[in-house]
Formats: structure tokens, C-alpha cells, sequence
């Protein structure tokens, strides 16, 4: 290593000297070229555990999706009837004629599921959604369906101020809140497969999860690389969160851990559930049959906007998940930066030697292997659940190609979340003050 040493020359002046002597640590000798292999080293191993970590959960969720697919036979008779078929009401609050609408309306008017009624709010009959579902349901009898005009949100979202509106026409005796989302095509089984698991008085709600396909183009295929690599968190209950397009919760849960009052003025309905469930020790149960593909259209800057403001609602209302998010795309991105830039520096012969080149290249390849890993694991279980219903090969090889970028989109995405807790969400600007107060700042036209 680059050493100094101070003299004193003959004239009792000072001078200072660069040597390349070597230090000595633990009785070794060490060099420049040494220190450098050696924070390389501990930035890989933090890498690597990381990795090793992802990879982890990954397998942990393709065996949960396995067993669950499994253990399914026994929610359902020999006729495949559920078993366990509470009322129940599902609620879709609508805001515009989205792409797939009248597809995601017929569909639940099609679950094979026997006492149920479906509920769509909506903030007025201006709404262009209000008379197509109109329309699209007129002629339906079972099950039985209704329009909920909310009116306009003054102090928490359009979204939450439908489904409040919503809640307050279901029936007495419907014993089950179920929550859709307009742009979310659900299969047939999906309801019973969504409500089963609250037979478990420990568990307080079932969620399911978006699916976005690579269908579409080049941001299409960017948003569902973005969005695949959120799904292994669902399998740990310490992690994992209601999804506001596919949750199930008793109603007698609901109000008694007080979801109506955190709804108050928040922006988010799911995360402020999950909050509730959280502080009131109840269970989150991730149902695999739940999950529901999404296709619809997007661009670069549409998937930009949706993608920050999911962390910037994530980063307000759970920052333990935002910081552990942070945390392991910056470790994952530094230590697999620093293997790969010791392996054309040892190439290039600047530093290190032939052997050094080898190993870096070797841990190099073992962090990319550990990400790939985590990302054919999930990608192979989801194709179990959603290989009639949206998935494709296509999906596969742009989660696995997508290691090359997925990394630094993630962190700018985080890093940008960091800057303003303003969105703006179904043309409406936000700002997120706290968990419990929301600001609506006015409306702003589509581009």
C-alpha cells in the first residue's frame, strides 16, 4: 500500500516521503491491492447473504403456492361446491371505463359461489362506468347487484370514500367484506378460494395479489419484472400485506379493529388495513387461487407514476418494509457493482492478479445466479395458478433478463420516493401528511 514517513534532514528541517511499504495486519503483509480485495469482500459476502436470503424466500413460496394448490380439494365438496360459504359482499369501487371492466364485471357476476352479492361505487352518475355497468348487468338476476354513488372525497381518497359509501348499503346479514379492483379479471373459483381461510379465527383477512403480465410492449414488460419481484414477501406473515384488489375480512373483524375510523383521512385502503389487522395480532393469509392477472395498456411514464406512488404510500404508512426494501436493493446493487468492477480491474491488469480476477468473476456470478434463483422460483410457481388465466413464457424471461436492469430501477424508484409525498392517483393530487391525514390538493386533467 501507498505508505509516508516523516524525516528530519540535516538542517533539523522536516520533510515528509511516499514509500510503498507494506503494513502488517494480524502478522500478514498487506498491500494496497489487498485492502481493496478486502472491502470488495465484505460488500460481496453482504451481498451474497442478501441474495441468499431472496433466493430463500423464492423457495419458500414456490412450496407455499404447491401446498396450497394441494390442500385446495379439501375447501370443496365432491362436487366442488365450497364447503365454507358465508354471505358475502364484494364491494369494486370504479372510476372511469377501464380496459378490462366489462370483463372484470362479468366475471364476478360468475363465481361459483353461492350467497353473495356485488357492490360497485362510484364517486358520481356522471361516472362513464355508471352506466356501462348499468348496462352490462341489467339483464342479471344472480347474483344480485348494485350502483353506489359516494359523491366527491374531501379529506381522504375517491377510492376509500366509495368504499365507505359502499359498506353502508351492504345488508345485515352479510357476514363477509370482500374488495375488487376494477381492472383486475378474476377466475371463477376465486371468491371461495379468497373466503375459505377465514375459517381460522386467527386469521383476521385473505388477500390475494396483482399479477402484471410482460404483455405489451416495453413498459409493460418493465412493470411486471417491477412488480414479480414483491410477490415472494407475500408468503411470510411478517411481511406480508392485504392488497386492496383482492381482500377478504369478516365484518365483524372489520369494525372491530376500527378499519372505519383509520379510513377516516387516509390515502390507502389496503396498507391501512393491514395496519389495523397488525396492531390488533391478527393473521394475514396470502391465498395463491387469489391471485388475478393484469394486462391493460401502459407507458414508461404511467408505469413511473404508479410505481412511485406505491413506495411512497408503502414508505408513509409501513417504513419498516420501505427501509428492509431499501436496504437490500442497495446491498444487492453495491456488492454485485464492486465483484463485477474488481473482475475488469484484475482483467485489464490494474490491480490484483489472475487469481483475484477469478474470484471476483466468481462471486459475480454467484449474486446474478442467487437474483435469477429468486426470480425462476416465483415465476415457476405463479405459472401453476395463473397459466390459464394470463400467465405466459413471456413473463418468465423478462423477470429473468430483467436482472440486468431490475436493480437500479428499483433503487431510483425508492430514491425518488424520498423526495415528495405528493401523487397524483385517478387524476386527483395527493399528499401524504401521516398514516392518518391526507390532503387532497385538486383535480388535474389527463394528459
Amino acid at each position: 500500500m501507498i505508505a509516508f514517513s516523516v524525516r528530519r534532514d540535516l538542517r533539523g528541517g522536516v520533510r515528509v516521503e511516499r514509500s510503498d511499504a507494506e503494513d502488517t495486519v494480524c502478522g500478514c503483509a498487506m498491500t494496497w491491492d489487498d485492502y481493496v480485495c478486502l472491502g470488495v469482500l465484505v460488500l460481496w459476502l453482504l451481498a451474497a447473504l442478501q441474495g441468499a436470503g431472496a433466493f430463500l424466500r423464492g423457495l419458500r413460496f414456490h412450496r407455499r403456492v404447491h401446498e396450497a394448490l394441494v390442500r385446495a380439494g379439501d375447501q370443496q365438496d365432491e362436487r366442488g361446491r365450497f364447503r365454507f360459504q358465508p354471505k358475502a359482499a364484494v364491494i369494486m369501487p370504479c372510476c372511469g371505463v377501464d380496459e378490462k371492466l366489462e370483463q372484470t364485471v362479468l366475471a364476478l357476476g360468475r363465481q361459483r359461489y353461492e350467497r353473495y352479492e356485488v357492490i360497485f361505487a362510484l364517486e358520481s352518475a356522471q361516472d362513464p362506468a355508471y352506466t356501462a355497468i348499468g348496462g352490462w348487468t341489467e339483464n342479471q338476476t344472480s347474483p344480485p347487484s348494485r350502483r353506489v354513488v359516494a359523491g366527491l372525497a374531501e379529506r381522504r381518497s375517491q377510492k376509500i370514500h366509495n368504499l365507505t359509501a359502499a359498506i353502508a348499503e351492504v345488508p345485515e346479514d352479510c357476514e363477509v367484506l370482500v374488495f375488487a379492483d376494477s381492472d383486475a379479471v378474476p377466475g371463477e373459483d376465486w371468491l371461495g378460494h379468497l373466503i375459505a381461510p377465514l375459517q381460522d379465527e386467527s386469521v383476521g383477512a385473505t388477500t390475494g395479489y396483482r399479477w402484471y403480465t410482460a404483455a405489451g410492449g416495453l413498459a409493460a414488460g418493465i412493470r411486471s419484472v417491477w412488480n414479480a419481484a414483491t410477490v415472494t414477501t407475500l408468503d411470510d406473515e411478517r411481511l406480508n400485506f392485504c392488497w386492496g384488489g383482492a381482500t377478504a375480512i369478516s365484518r365483524r373483524t372489520f369494525e372491530r379493529i376500527g378499519v372505519p375510523r383509520l379510513w377516516e383521512n387516509s390515502v390507502s385502503d389496503d396498507l391501512s388495513l393491514t395496519v389495523a389487522l397488525r396492531r390488533a395480532g391478527l393473521r394475514i393469509r396470502f391465498v395463491p387461487q387469489a391471485m388475478v392477472s393484469s394486462s391493460d395498456a401502459t407507458t414508461l411514464r404511467a408505469f413511473w407514476a404508479f410505481a412511485r406512488r406505491q413506495l411512497v404510500i408503502t414508505r408513509v404508512y409501513m417504513p419498516g418494509i420501505w427501509v428492509a426494501g431499501f436496504t437490500l436493493c442497495l446491498n444487492l446493487i453495491i456488492g454485485a457493482a464492486a465483484a463485477a468492477a474488481l473482475f475488469f480491474a484484475s482483467a485489464l491488469g490494474w490491480l490484483g492478479s489472475a487469481r483475484v480476477m477469478v474470484a471476483a468473476l466468481a462471486g459475480w456470478i454467484t449474486i446474478l445466479a442467487l437474483v435469477a434463483g429468486r426470480s425462476v422460483l416465483p415465476q415457476l410457481a405463479v405459472r401453476k395458478v395463473l397459466s390459464s388465466r394470463g400467465w405466459s413464457w413471456r413473463d418468465f424471461w423478462w423477470d429473468i433478463g430483467g436482472i440486468s436492469f431490475a436493480g437500479p430501477l428499483h433503487l431510483m424508484l425508492m430514491l425518488s420516493s424520498l423526495t415528495s409525498r405528493r401523487f397524483v392517483w385517478r387524476n386527483t393530487m395527493y399528499e401524504l401528511v401521516s398514516p392518518d391525514e391526507t390532503r387532497i390538493l385538486g383535480r388535474v386533467t389527463p394528459v
